[in-house]
């Protein structure tokens, strides 16, 4: 994030993270704010906008047939 995403992010702009341990760390929420950035989450649980959950939806349905 601070040596590849960061430097390459336009000026004020904001990232939507899912609710990984790693995105709701301090350091990753000071890291952006200090560079001027905004943090969004997703919802707890909402597959809609998450594609690796659609993935994981047809692996298990292959998996079960």
């Amino acid at each position: 994030m601070q040596q590849i995403l960061l430097p390459n992010f336009p000026k004020e702009s904001g990232s939507v993270m899912d609710n990984a341990t790693l995105h709701k760390g301090k350091a990753m929420q000071k890291m952006l704010e200090d560079a001027g950035h905004s943090l969004l989450y997703f919802p707890h649980y909402f597959p809609d906008l998450n594609p690796i959950e659609k993935k994981l939806a047809q692996a298990k349905h292959i998996r079960r047939t």
